[in-house]
């Protein structure tokens, strides 16, 4: 019972994630670090969001592979992953098929994504199984350069901005999808994280020894 509970959290930490990182785009603030490029190429390419965040994940996973020369069945199952999440991502894209008008309601879809954004983190997280693509780079990224995870994912997120930025000043000759929403994101999700692990972590650790036991 422990493993189906465990199984199905992490199912629905997949939903809730895919969720956040759209309403982010809805807003029209600015997206997530890691979001920021999928976004900026599907916006110049015919590539829907979910596809463009497919691919970049799979890049992610074959830059792993490199860094640690070994392929382990835990990052090779992030490949899976990347497929369902870009199919997640493309279903609520075309669902929430909206424009949000006028700054104050757009703060507060923003707000909403990025409380969807850190549950939806702190689950997958939480119940240990695939890690996302995203931050299994962001770790590699901090073994590469003798880092610590956080220190690493600072790192990793300035370049995923500054990369965004370039591709899409060459190619659209505009910034895309960088703005406030992105360091609000920044700002909040990590610490939405910390608040979530100090007040659920017990009750979801005590799941995951449960699907073990």
């Amino acid at each position: 019972m422990a493993k189906i509970k465990r199984f199905g959290l992490y199912i629905i930490a997949i939903f809730v994630l895919g969720f956040g990182i759209v309403l982010n785009t809805k807003a029209g603030l600015g997206v997530g670090s890691i979001n920021t490029f999928p976004y900026a190429l599907s916006q110049i390419t015919p590539l829907s969001l979910g596809m463009a965040t497919t691919l970049l994940y799979f890049v992610f996973v074959a830059a792993q592979i490199g860094i640690y020369r070994k392929a382990e069945v835990k990052l090779l199952l992030q490949l899976p992953f990347s497929y369902v999440m870009g199919l997640v991502i493309d279903f609520y894209n075309g669902w929430m098929d909206f424009t949000v008008e006028g700054l104050p309601l757009q703060l507060a879809v923003l707000a909403a994504a990025i409380a969807a954004t850190a549950v939806g983190a702190f689950l997958m997280v939480s119940m240990e199984l695939v890690p996302n693509p995203a931050d299994g780079m962001a770790r590699a990224a901090g073994y590469v350069m003798h880092k610590e995870f956080g220190e690493g994912k600072l790192i990793f997120d300035c370049g995923m901005i500054l990369t965004t930025a370039v591709v899409s000043l060459v190619f659209a000759h505009r910034i895309i999808g960088i703005g406030i929403g992105t360091v609000m994101s920044a700002l909040f999700i990590g610490r939405l994280i910390q608040v979530l692990g100090k007040v659920f972590g017990e009750k979801t650790a005590g799941i995951v020894e449960a699907s073990r036991g």
